[in-house]
């Protein structure tokens, strides 16, 4: 429990009581939970899509949605594509991408990236129906903190010095593997209330788990060619990334299939 509440007080802005230390076993405990904090990330954002549209309509209500997402996580993964977007696309080298992605200035790629980012979220949940659009912002914190672990557990730290690093070298697989159990004992019950066919359910559910796990590991593999490994902005972007893959699915789920 201990570790799960380090997760909720590390990755939200939720108020959550109790000096949980920051520490290597409790941060490597602490991924499985990934899901769950996903899941507490996404639910105040559903009830908004819930709730809202009647009285504010959809497009109004998506917007609130995304903003609250923003607050609950402080903008800490925003942060992460912002800066992951300043230092991979300056076509400088490894030490300089890697200075550049620290560095708390952003720049006209991060800027970008931060802002096409929340235009798409808000772009897809606006065009989704309601009780979609709740489910999906359900599943897309969920199963993006999922992928993070696969994110970690499948490169290296890009920094050398001690750090975040320490504590993201010991993620593994096992780590990862029951995260994804986690992950899909959460997402099942809550995709069976899609409106759509139930074997459409458990494909939209294979799809955004594998989905979302591809994204993360290629990722990886391509920052270990060109900046030696991960760091937590890139963390940060991988959250980003798979949220949008997940609610990219959900769109084309109900756009083609449901």
């Amino acid at each position: 429990m201990s570790s799960l509440i380090l997760m909720i007080q590390f990755m939200t802005r939720y108020p959550v009581p109790g000096a949980i230390p920051f520490s290597a076993k409790y941060f490597v405990q602490g991924m499985k939970w990934m899901p769950v904090v996903g899941l507490l990330v996404g639910l105040p954002a559903a009830l908004v899509m819930l709730i809202a549209p009647p009285f504010l309509g959809s497009g109004l209500s998506a917007f609130v949605a995304v903003l609250i997402l923003i607050i609950v996580t402080g903008a800490l993964h925003l942060d992460g594509i912002g800066d992951t977007a300043d230092g991979l696309f300056s076509c400088r080298s490894r030490e300089e991408m890697l200075a550049i992605m620290r560095d708390s200035t952003l720049g006209v790629n991060g800027v970008t990236a931060i802002v096409l980012t929340i235009l798409l979220k808000y772009l897809l949940l606006a065009t989704l129906p309601a009780t979609t659009a709740a489910i999906a912002l359900l599943a897309a914190p969920l199963a993006a903190r999922m992928a993070l672990t696969w994110h970690a557990a499948t490169a290296e730290y890009a920094r050398a010095e001690s750090g975040l690093g320490e504590f993201v070298n010991q993620v593994g697989l096992p780590q990862a593997r029951s995260a994804s159990l986690i992950a899909l004992a959460l997402l099942t019950p809550i995709l069976l209330f899609m409106p759509m066919a139930w074997p459409l359910c458990l494909l939209l559910l294979a799809v955004t788990l594998t989905g979302t796990i591809l994204i993360a590991v290629l990722f990886a593999r391509s920052l270990t060619q060109k900046v030696g490994g991960i760091t937590g902005d890139t963390i940060g972007a991988t959250i980003e990334l798979c949220e949008l893959c997940t609610l990219l699915i959900f769109y084309l789920f109900w756009k083609h299939l449901s």
